[in-house]
């Protein structure tokens, strides 16, 4: 990796290191109510010197069944039962796991620190297939159908057959100059259109079919960091892309248009809609809800340090984890704090939340290799 070249969980954890300098910024704050209540906590067993192990665990984990499924740095797969505190089954990787979980139907698709994409059984753990990349994809792998989409950290977009891992093509973006934040979006399948943001801020969209390009606009020119990153979100005929020039831009997804931007709300964090709001963290550690149409703000709440990682909405809640430190629980009609809970001075969450509605149980995974399991509360 060149000097220009900047990892983007180099930039969280420069991010975090900030953060871990300060202190509490809310001294006088009590919780209001108890929306959260920890039950219990699985911790990954230490590791050798020999394995990887850099402090920042940032796979989320998903839910399947009566089991939750995570991604280690420290090892690789974990299925775990939550009701039991049981393992279900591990599939161990060299280096452990680089990039988030995609599934679909049965199956798990990710990347590990070997270079490899995996397909996973998510009932047996067992191989379905492999593709050497011979470079690693730290952005979540994206199934529709019989193909499966994913972008490598030196922006080369790849199709292969989900079935069987066979390649179908691949598009690669023109090397980058200068200072970039390097990661990777997941790539959205948007009718017969793939959409991918690059390292030099450029908006792609290639044809599912041959991956050839059919538009191309350049949306993110900040001078230091240009990269685009985040998850981007389509619903009801409009595309959310966050950008690293801390601007979040809504495009129509048929054509592309630009619908709106709202300047000062982007940043590496993907944006959740939900009840008709739209949630989207910032760089600078703000959680800002807005007008999906305009992107006019209701409310915006701001962390104490670091960054909002992940939010999960409720009926009467909004819980956001944080890079730093604590996991909060806000009144979703306000962004007032309610409930705050300090998983430890120097943790955070760099990874995503799992919510099971049906037991009313929230799971979270520390940057520090632990698994937390909360009940929660709506009343």
């Amino acid at each position: 990796m060149t000097s220009s070249r900047i990892s983007l969980f180099a930039v969280f954890f420069a991010l975090l290191l900030q953060a871990c300098a300060g202190h509490d910024s809310r001294p006088g704050f009590r919780n209001e109510k108890e929306v959260l209540r920890r039950g219990w906590t699985y911790s990954i067993e230490p590791v050798s010197s020999s394995r990887r192990l850099d402090g920042m665990e940032y796979v989320s984990p998903i839910l399947y069944g009566n089991t939750l499924v995570f991604g280690s740095a420290r090892s690789g797969l974990i299925s775990f039962y939550p009701k039991i505190r049981r393992v279900r089954w591990t599939f161990e990787i060299p280096n452990g796991i680089v990039s988030q979980i995609g599934t679909s139907n049965d199956r798990a698709f990710f990347t590990g620190g070997d270079g490899l994409v995996y397909s996973l059984s998510l009932e047996t753990g067992k191989v379905l297939w492999t593709y050497d990349l011979r470079n690693p994809v730290t952005s979540r792998p994206a199934v529709d159908g019989e193909d499966l989409f994913l972008v490598t950290s030196d922006d080369a977009v790849l199709c292969l057959q989900s079935e069987t891992g066979k390649w179908q093509w691949q598009y690669r973006r023109r090397n980058t100059t200068g200072p970039v934040i390097h990661g990777a979006t997941r790539p959205l399948v948007v009718g017969d259109s793939v959409w991918i943001g690059f390292a030099d801020g450029a908006l792609v969209a290639l044809s599912r079919k041959d991956g050839k390009v059919l538009w191309e606009k350049q949306l993110n020119t900040n001078r230091r960091f240009s990269g685009i990153q985040a998850e981007f979100l389509e619903k009801d005929g409009i595309v959310y892309v966050p950008a690293y020039d801390q601007a979040l831009y809504a495009l129509n997804s048929k054509t592309g248009t630009m619908l709106w931007v709202r300047d000062g709300v982007g940043g590496a964090r993907k944006v959740t809609l939900a009840n008709g709001v739209l949630y989207a963290p910032d760089s600078a550690g703000g959680l800002h809800a807005l007008d999906p149409a305009s992107g006019k703000e209701i409310w915006k709440f701001q962390v104490d340090h670091g960054v909002p990682s992940e939010v999960v909405v409720t009926e009467r809640h909004v819980v956001v984890s944080s890079t730093h430190e604590y996991l909060y629980a806000l009144d979703r009609a306000s962004g007032r704090l309610l409930y705050r809970y300090q998983v430890g001075y120097g943790s955070g969450f760099t990874g995503g939340m799992a919510f099971d509605s049906s037991r009313n149980e929230l799971y979270a995974f520390s940057r520090g290799g632990n698994l937390y399991g909360f009940q929660y509360f709506e009343k």
